[in-house]
């Protein structure tokens, strides 16, 4: 077995923080791990509009294994493998899930949730823009951190063909909870800020999606691999 997998099949996170310590762990894994789009502003069809994709994103654990006690063994980089499914409903309406478990790799597990709505075409405009609002649910590290995400935001897009840059920007509220042994002072904390992201699709026989985010400066990289029909 290798350092990596060993490193992260004992992943931990420290114990006895302050609380404003609670709140960069809660900024680094909540807005780290929320959902992403990945996708361009333009909605799949109705028929078939369907994509599965492979997704990873990763999160750099900062000074985690620095607080507290100096009891916490994350990796410099934090890796959340999800399985993406993207279904367009009609009426330039999308919906899509990911989805993650904690054995996968001793990390975090997931389920999320995000609706997109595409109100301006490209046909029309000089970009597609589309509304998006996303919930995430997250458990992880041996159940000693849980919390939720929400989000609502705009995002817009090109079209050229094989390449669809895209940017957006959204509002991220965050709420977590951790055990008395993690941070004694208070067990839960709710954060909320800005998110900017930018990313593209590239339309090959497969369908890839890079995506980088930035919330209240953390910044993470996601990567996804999939096919649509």
């Amino acid at each position: 077995m290798s350092l990596w997998a060993i490193e992260l099949f004992a992943a931990r996170l420290p114990r006895n923080i302050t609380e404003g310590q609670l709140s960069t762990l809660v900024k680094t894994l909540a807005f780290g791990n929320a959902t992403k789009t990945m996708r361009s502003a333009e909605p799949y069809p109705a028929l078939p509009g369907f994509k599965i994709a492979l997704e990873t994103t990763l999160v750099p654990s900062g000074n985690i294994n620095e607080m507290g006690d100096g009891s916490a063994s994350l990796p410099i980089v934090i890796p959340s493998p999800r399985l993406h499914l993207t279904k367009g409903v009609g009426q330039d309406l999308e919906f899509s899930i990911n989805l993650s478990t904690q054995q996968l790799l001793q990390t975090m597990a997931s389920i999320g949730m995000m609706g997109k709505w595409s109100f301006i075409d490209e046909k029309d405009s000089f970009a597609t823009a589309a509304l998006f609002s996303s919930f995430t649910q997250l458990k992880g590290f041996d159940n000693t951190y849980s919390g939720k995400d929400f989000e609502v935001g705009v995002l817009a897009s090109r079209d050229y063909v094989r390449i669809k840059p895209y940017v957006g920007v959204g509002l991220l509220l965050a709420t977590a909870s951790v055990p008395k042994s993690i941070c004694n002072i208070t067990q839960t904390k709710t954060v909320f800020t800005p998110h900017l992201f930018f990313g593209s699709e590239i339309e090959l026989p497969m369908n890839i999606s890079l995506q980088i985010d930035f919330a209240d400066s953390v910044p993470t990289g996601s990567f996804a691999l999939g096919y649509r029909f």
